[in-house]
Parts: structure tokens; C-alpha cells; sequence
């Protein structure tokens, strides 16, 4: 990792949170945004730089945060090793991604808490993209919408299991089924803790998301996917998440799990403000095609799809750049009205949106460089170059 910490980005198209500036410069200093503007960078700037890098008129925007990921290089976030999730780490960088939450499934105690206690060690000293804490994807969810979550370690909520997850004080995230009632005081336990609550692999109606809502919950998992369908006379989840104001929406835009033209309706019916995208990535992410698993399942990735033996989506092999082109694809949206959904929203999420995901002064340096075809060419965590696509 190089050290630079006081790097100068000039001739730059910087995706700022009002407008772009399609001339830019910015200065990083001590690991921090300190100060950008247009056109040539004054002397005042130029001095204060160790090294210098001419962005070519390319955009450079916020790092990208992915709040749901399960794995990459065939290893997860439960049965991986320090040495696999290091790497993990390091292969996001080159994907644009400076943080994420390493994501669980449903898995037996144990297992859940072998992978804190895994995740935990591996925090503060990642090689790459920063883990920012943990996602527990169950195993309080609705059997009846498992998808390719194994249904046998599918179980109720019960304080006993559930509170030392909580106060660990890794956990961010928790995807819940709201609609079953033991489930339930878990929404204000987590609310109590400032760990944001998301509706995923649910059945719930309209009225029980409502009543979600009111406990707390504010996010629904991978929209569209493992959840209550809309229908005209009862909207379901699905209808929830488009239309009541409380809820963002997480995003699998791989062109698989969402068809581009609900991709476009959710942007529309949510604003970009009201969407995260996110990859759902399993072991096979950023491995050939061939069988993987998942929790003791088999999964088959043929053409970055996922599936198991009988035909179920488990997953995905997507990174969060080519999520951002679909999404840009899919919307005929510019970059610089989608670019929140790859990292500001996630921020905000999880509550991190003080000093990550968004061009500011005083904010973490986490930045990627993209091309005039969103393809990552550098990416910048904590004002150190991690990647540089040679």
C-alpha cells in the first residue's frame, strides 16, 4: 500500500453531492478530504502536494460501500479464514469497493459466532477495502421465502442467541422476516443500538411492513428478491418498498436478479436517494465458472449466475462497478445522479454518513477513479492508492 499522504487529483471530473465539477481539483491530506475546487489548483494547493495525479478528465467519486456481500474467491464471510478474508478484502479495491460489511447467512450459533469472532480480528488491519462492521442476513427469516438460505437454520428470534450479536458491537445491519411476531422485539432492540433493521426473505403484507416501519425498520433486503410480490389489491413487501417514503431499497443490479426495466422503475418510484445498490456476492465472485458452495449447499456459476441444483438464484458473482454501469445502463441516468446509490446511501445507512460516502472537506479520503466507461482505473482508501489498474 502506498503512502500518500498528500496527494493532489487534478484535471479531474469530481462527482460533488449538488453539481459535478468537469474541471476539478482536490487535495488529500492526513487521510482526509481537505479542500477541492475548479479549474487549476492555486499555488496555495500545489505546494502542499507529495504526489500528483491527472485524472485525465475522468470522474472521480466517493469509494464504493457494499453492505452485502457474502464472500469472493471462494471463501464467505462464515467458514473464511483471516487469510482468505484479507484477500477478500483486497480484491474488492480493484472493484472501486473502500468498505463494506462482511455478510452472514442463516448458519447455526456457532457458526455465527466463530465468523464474529473471525471478522473481528481481521478489522483494522485489512490489506484493502475496510470491513465497517457485519451484516447478519438472518437466520430470523420466513422460511416460506428462503430463496437460498438453507431453511433447516432458519429459526425465531431468541434474546439469548440474538443480544450478543447485538452488543458485540459489529453488528450494523440486521435482515429480518417483521411479519413473524417473535421476530419482532428484535426491530427495537436493534433500533436501540442505532443497527439499522431491513425487511429481507419475507412474506410480509402491506399492512405488516407497515406496522415494520413503525417498530423501526427502514430498508428492505435486495428488493424485489425473496419477498411478498406486488399485487394490485394487496401490495406486499414489494409494494411497501416502492411506496412508502421510510424504506431504501437494496439493489441487486447484476441484469439477473431484476430485469433493467424494474431496475429503472424502482429509481423512479424511490429517487437514486432511495436506493442501495448492492452484490449479495458469494464464494464464486471473482472465480471461473464451476460448482461452489453455500452453507453445505451446491451452487453452480455458469455466466456470472449463481444458482443451486434446483434452479434457485443463490447469490451472485457481481462486483459493485458493473452494478453501477448496469444501473446507469438500465436508468439512462448520468453518472452524476446515480452515483449515490454506490455509496452515500449506504453511508447513510449504516450511519456512517459523517465522514464516508460523499466529496467533502474533512470527509474520509475513500475515492475511485472511473473512466468514460465506469471501468475503476484507482482506487484511494484513507488517502493511500490501493489499486491502480496498469
Amino acid at each position: 500500500m502506498e503512502d500518500n499522504t498528500n496527494t493532489l487529483f487534478f484535471h479531474a471530473r469530481l462527482i460533488c453531492p449538488t453539481a459535478p465539477i468537469d474541471e476539478g481539483w482536490l487535495l488529500v491530506a492526513g487521510g482526509n478530504i481537505v479542500e477541492y475546487g475548479s479549474g487549476n489548483p492555486p499555488e496555495s494547493v500545489q505546494v502542499q502536494a507529495v504526489s500528483r495525479i491527472n485524472c485525465k478528465g475522468n470522474a472521480l467519486l466517493p469509494g464504493f460501500i457494499d453492505l452485502h456481500t457474502h464472500g469472493a474467491l471462494g471463501a464467505d464471510f462464515v467458514f473464511g479464514t483471516t487469510d482468505e478474508i484479507n484477500e477478500i478484502s483486497r480484491y474488492f479495491t480493484a472493484h472501486g469497493v473502500t468498505g463494506f460489511l462482511a455478510s452472514t447467512y442463516a448458519a447455526s450459533p456457532q457458526e455465527i459466532r466463530n465468523s464474529l469472532d473471525t471478522i473481528k480480528g481481521c478489522m483494522g488491519d485489512e490489506p484493502g477495502a475496510r470491513i465497517l462492521g457485519v451484516h447478519l442476513e438472518g437466520p430470523w427469516l420466513n422460511p416460506e421465502r428462503c430463496g437460498a438460505q438453507d431453511v433447516r437454520k432458519i429459526r425465531t428470534a431468541e434474546p439469548e442467541e440474538a443480544l450478543p450479536y447485538l452488543d458485540s458491537g459489529l453488528v450494523r445491519l440486521v435482515s429480518l422476516a417483521p411479519e413473524i411476531l417473535q421476530n419482532q422485539w428484535l426491530i427495537t432492540a436493534c433500533r436501540d443500538r442505532g443497527i439499522t433493521v431491513s425487511a429481507g426473505h419475507t412474506n410480509a403484507t402491506f399492512a405488516e411492513m407497515q406496522k415494520a416501519v413503525n417498530l423501526g425498520v427502514t430498508q428492505v433486503t435486495h428488493c424485489f428478491n425473496a419477498m411478498s410480490a406486488l399485487h394490485h389489491r394487496e401490495p406486499g413487501a414489494v409494494g411497501a418498498a416502492l411506496t412508502l417514503p421510510e424504506i431504501t431499497c437494496e439493489l441487486i443490479a447484476d441484469n439477473v436478479h431484476v430485469h433493467p426495466a424494474v431496475m429503472a422503475l424502482l429509481v423512479n418510484a424511490k429517487t437514486p436517494r432511495g436506493v442501495i445498490l448492492i452484490t449479495d456476492s458469494i464464494s464464486a465472485a471473482g472465480m471461473p465458472d464451476g460448482i461452489y458452495t453455500l452453507e453445505g449447499q451446491q451452487v453452480t456459476c455458469k455466466e456470472g449466475t449463481a444458482k443451486l441444483a434446483d434452479g434457485t438464484l443463490a447469490g451472485s458473482a457481481l462486483t459493485m462497478d458493473v452494478a453501477l454501469r448496469n444501473l446507469v445502463q438500465a436508468t439512462g441516468r448520468p453518472l452524476e445522479e446515480v452515483w449515490c446509490c454506490s455509496s452515500l446511501n449506504a453511508a447513510r445507512s449504516i450511519h456512517l454518513d459523517q465522514r464516508k460516502g460523499k466529496i467533502a472537506a474533512g470527509f474520509d479520503a475513500d475515492l475511485v477513479l472511473l473512466d468514460s466507461n465506469l471501468h475503476v482505473t484507482l482506487t484511494m482508501l484513507g488517502g493511500n492508492v490501493v489499486f491502480v489498474d496498469r
